[in-house]
């Protein structure tokens, strides 16, 4: 898989984790037909990264893969949750205007109903701390 060549150690721990919780982990398939799509995690246990949109698309390999492994673990952490969100109130998360425009268009791509916001909204704020989305895989899918 070509996205190993681009892990950074908490990430390369994280795939090890979510293997040991018994996730599928696959590369460029069904919705990385999307091009805007970098990664999903699906019932039951599949974890996709889309390598080919992040290349195609021009961005920073080693940024976008292990951000993309953060955020994804993070829905895997949410998924063994029972689909449910961590539960962190959303207003103790701010993000930037940039990815709260991410958030829109991954609800175009999944459906707009709150849960998924919470969910997304998680996931986006996370992706810059993969120490703590590693504790929430192993609290979570252990």
């Amino acid at each position: 898989m070509d996205y190993y060549a681009y892990l950074n150690p908490v990430a390369t721990q994280i795939i090890r984790d979510l293997i040991s919780a018994k996730f599928f982990l696959h590369e460029n398939i069904g919705l990385c037909n999307n091009k805007d799509v970098f990664g999903f995690v699906q019932h039951p246990k599949l974890f996709v990264i889309c390598t080919k949109n992040i290349r195609n698309g021009g961005w920073d390999m080693s940024r976008y893969v292990n951000e993309t492994v953060f955020h994804e673990a993070l829905h895997a952490a949410q998924k063994c949750n029972r689909d449910q969100p961590i539960g962190l109130p959303i207003k103790s998360m701010p993000l930037p205007w940039n990815k709260l425009q991410d958030i829109k268009k991954s609800i175009r791509t999944i459906g707009n109903y709150s849960s998924a916001v919470q969910r997304e909204h998680e996931a986006f704020y996370f992706e810059d701390k993969p120490d703590q989305v590693r504790a929430y895989v192993r609290k979570y899918c252990f």
